[in-house]
């Protein structure tokens, strides 16, 4: 993936919060930026950044769902960021991991990373992102358009399920380093959640960095 250098590879944490309505599935994220100086804040989706620009992107989810993070480059090259192991941890009822510090190169254009919670393995994705990796030049664009196709399905299943909220701001805070609605820059952490997906069966959102 030569679109991010990876500088940081942080472990999982664990956390306990409180079970969600049976039947529904959420996960809560955050994308934190680095300013020069040290000082952290908060980007949002289709936020702009230049080149160089260091930023973590955070998630907690229920350890009893899959959770993916797929990204696609400005350059058109995907990557499949993350796979999470259903009951790694039987003991908690939610994880929170990262993907540590990335920075962005000098290739502009929209950084797209998808951010997928859900019930059941998502196993034709996984096979698709393998293959598209051991792949040459030509069959990786046909793998490229399959994919692509993969997670516009993922959207038609959202849109048809009830209650499904994708970008939504937390409303109140949850353990693990959370910010939440009118939060000054003092009171971000490198671990900060600020925003939350939920839906029926599957919940996913689609978080864009406009690279300039």
């Amino acid at each position: 993936m030569k679109r991010l250098l990876l500088l940081i590879c942080a472990s999982g944490w664990l956390f306990t919060a409180t079970p969600t309505v049976a039947g529904s599935i959420d996960f809560h994220y955050g994308v934190i930026g680095e300013q020069a100086n040290n000082e952290l804040f908060v980007i949002d989706h289709d936020a702009t950044l230049t080149s160089g620009q260091t930023f973590k992107l955070n998630f907690q989810y229920a350890t009893g769902n899959w959770f993916y993070v797929t990204y696609l480059s400005s350059t058109g090259e995907y990557a499949l960021l993350y796979s999470s192991n259903k009951g790694a941890y039987p003991d908690k009822e939610q994880s929170f991991d990262t993907l540590g510090w990335l920075a962005l190169d000098q290739n502009t254009g929209d950084e797209t990373f998808t951010l997928i919670a859900s019930e059941e393995r998502l196993e034709d994705l996984e096979i698709l992102f393998e293959n598209y990796g051991k792949s040459g030049d030509k069959s990786r664009k046909r793998f490229a358009k399959r994919i692509a196709s993969a997670l516009d399905d993922l959207h038609k299943q959202l849109e048809g399920a009830e209650g499904a909220q994708l970008a939504q701001r937390l409303e109140a805070p949850i353990m693990g380093g959370v910010t939440f609605r009118g939060v000054t820059n003092d009171e971000v952490s490198q671990h900060s959640l600020t925003h939350k997906a939920s839906g029926e069966r599957i919940a996913e959102v689609v978080f864009v960095i406009k690279h300039q």
